[in-house]
């Protein structure tokens, strides 16, 4: 039994990953407010002023470029330098702007949110499809937003994580949410009264749970945007003339991570249909298989518990051996 087990275990992870990459946007979140604050911690105002999205200015940066762009496609070698200059400068802005905080509670905000969304989302699609996820969402929401605030209002200056938070909670809807079962029975079943105990992950008590922190992300960034701008007589302007919200970038942030992932899933499943669905349900098969229990009794297991006809589960489980890792 032991030879039929081990060739038809698919090769996972045994633990979940280690959220490397949403641990380094932590500490870029950090390590921008310690550059804007200043030595003495009250300079981010006018830090973000300076080096975030301000619309007017990045117009212009962007028509330099457009012209620096045909004149190099005209013949003038010079014009590429400066080309690959602005192009930098506009990238600087977009990354600047998406880990800048005014203050440290923002700072502690962001980071928090970072890792809700962040950590979750990394760990069912793997570090490489994060980070590519992520770079998208700093660069892509931007573009929206020059384009609503040059008309609506080109004075305000926009900056904060919120494009990008915005992007993992479109990305976090491809996935439903996951179940989970008592799978002492397996034990039971099977009279192992002594097998050891199932180890206790560590992650599982901040187990990301979609409405509750999607709830969570709007009241804080909404207390955020009037906190900065203040509200009526009831609430000061501590940070004026600095927006955190773009309505439109933010649904544009959304389409992007849902469709996004929603590739990558079918990518790695073959299916935009039922991917999400295969990869659940494989993560419940390798759970159970944590068991020491055999390759059929996980398959029965997790069609039980998912409600899916054991003959789709076994050959959902096989068509993925080899693609997206599961954990």
């Amino acid at each position: 039994m032991t030879d039929i087990n081990n060739r038809s275990k698919i090769q996972f992870e045994t633990r979940q990953v280690i959220p490397l990459c949403s641990m380094m946007l932590i500490v870029c979140f950090a390590a921008v407010y310690v550059m804007a604050a200043g030595t003495n911690g009250s300079a981010s105002d006018m830090w973000i002023q300076n080096h975030c999205f301000s619309a007017p200015k990045v117009a212009a940066t962007w028509a330099e470029s457009l012209t620096l762009l045909m004149a190099g496609l005209r013949g003038t070698s010079s014009a590429f330098t400066l080309l690959s200059q602005h192009i930098g400068e506009l990238l600087n802005v977009c990354f600047t702007s998406t880990f800048a905080s005014a203050d440290r509670y923002q700072v502690v905000i962001s980071c928090y949110l970072m890792w809700v969304f962040g950590a979750s989302m990394e760990q069912r699609i793997g570090f490489s499809r994060f980070f590519m996820l992520i770079l998208m969402a700093v660069l892509i929401p931007w573009g929206v937003v020059a384009f609503e605030a040059a008309s609506r209002d080109p004075s305000s200056v926009y900056y904060g994580p919120f494009l990008m938070l915005a992007t993992l909670v479109g990305a976090s809807f491809v996935f439903p949410p996951e179940k989970k079962i008592n799978t002492e029975w397996f034990k039971s079943a099977r009279g192992d009264i002594f097998a050891k105990p199932q180890e206790v992950d560590v992650m599982s008590r901040y187990q990301f749970k979609p409405m509750l922190f999607l709830t969570l992300f709007i009241i804080l960034q909404v207390g955020i945007y009037f906190y900065n701008l203040g509200f009526m007589q009831y609430i000061p302007a501590f940070h004026p003339g600095l927006k955190t919200i773009s309505l439109l970038a933010a649904a544009a942030a959304v389409l992007l991570g849902y469709v996004t992932v929603s590739l990558m899933v079918w990518s790695a499943t073959g299916s935009l249909k039922d991917g999400p669905m295969r990869l659940i349900t494989v993560k419940m098969y390798n759970d159970i298989l944590k068991l020491d229990v055999g390759h059929e009794t996980a398959i029965k297991g997790t069609a039980h518990a998912l409600g899916l006809p054991p003959e789709r589960v076994k050959e959902w489980v096989m068509k993925q051996k080899g693609k997206m890792r599961v954990s």
